[in-house]
């Protein structure tokens, strides 16, 4: 096994190295098959990292990436989760402080189109639950809901540079709290409150609704629970709630 293991090894890396190596007409069809194939999943995801650097740095870090982190998966949609981390490290990309967590962003959006579709809240129950009860309600966010926060102004960026825009964040400094969610199989991008991400944080590693509060801090709960809670159910962010001692309502 560790022989097979190495020779899959030996093709790997003959099929990725650079052209100037001399290869056989088969072997350099596979080459020209791999990076094409890695650069093309890796640009749907990322397009705004590629816009960022430019089309000739991110084939480059494309290939070099794949080498490193070769897919596990026949699914060209999970190939590049680790290329934020990989950014992180990339010599070349040293000077862009932002470019990773922007890459995080981008994949966050990726997962958020992919990701499985769920119905609205159930409003009329929770209306029912008493008041005695509402501190130990877990809510559970939307299988297409994920938060992102950073330093940078990652979604200024982000925002600049979708298809028809110029480019230029109308922010310079972060730190920036998001929100990524699907609506209309469109994924948006959303700045919210710090406070309203850290509730919203709590309820994804399951905390109760007190347990959420408490981590906001002296009065940040009164300014923004109420509001935040409705817009959140509105927007289709929390999927579902439970109590302990009942099965969760969808």
């Amino acid at each position: 096994m560790e022989r097979l293991a190495r020779t899959q090894e030996e093709f790997l890396e003959a099929i990725l190295e650079p052209r100037d190596i001399e290869a056989t007409p088969g072997l350099e069809i596979y080459r020209r098959n791999a990076r094409a194939n890695a650069v093309s999943a890796l640009a749907a995801a990322y397009p705004v990292v590629r816009r960022l650097v430019g089309e000739a740095f991110f084939d480059e870090a494309a290939v070099r990436y794949m080498r490193s982190n070769p897919s596990r998966s026949g699914d060209l949609h999970e190939h590049g989760g680790s290329l934020a981390a990989f950014l992180e490290v990339y010599e070349p990309a040293r000077g862009l402080e932002y470019l990773a967590d922007v890459a995080r962003l981008e994949w966050a959006c990726h997962e958020c189109h992919h990701a499985a579709d769920a119905g609205a809240l159930d409003v009329a129950a929770l209306a029912r639950v008493g008041a005695e009860s509402l501190g130990e309600l877990r809510f559970a966010l939307h299988p297409a809901v994920r938060l992102m926060r950073s330093f940078h102004p990652i979604a200024a960026i982000w925002e600049a540079n979708q298809p028809h825009r110029d480019g230029i964040p109308d922010r310079a400094r972060g730190p920036d709290h998001v929100l990524v969610r699907r609506e209309d199989l469109a994924v948006r991008v959303e700045r919210v409150d710090a406070a309203q991400w850290t509730l919203l944080a709590g309820f994804a590693a399951g905390a109760s609704l007190d347990e959420a509060s408490a981590s906001l801090g002296a009065g940040e709960a009164e300014r923004i629970l109420a509001a935040s809670l409705a817009r959140f159910v509105r927007d289709g962010v929390i999927r579902r709630f439970s109590l302990p001692a009942g099965p969760v309502a969808a």
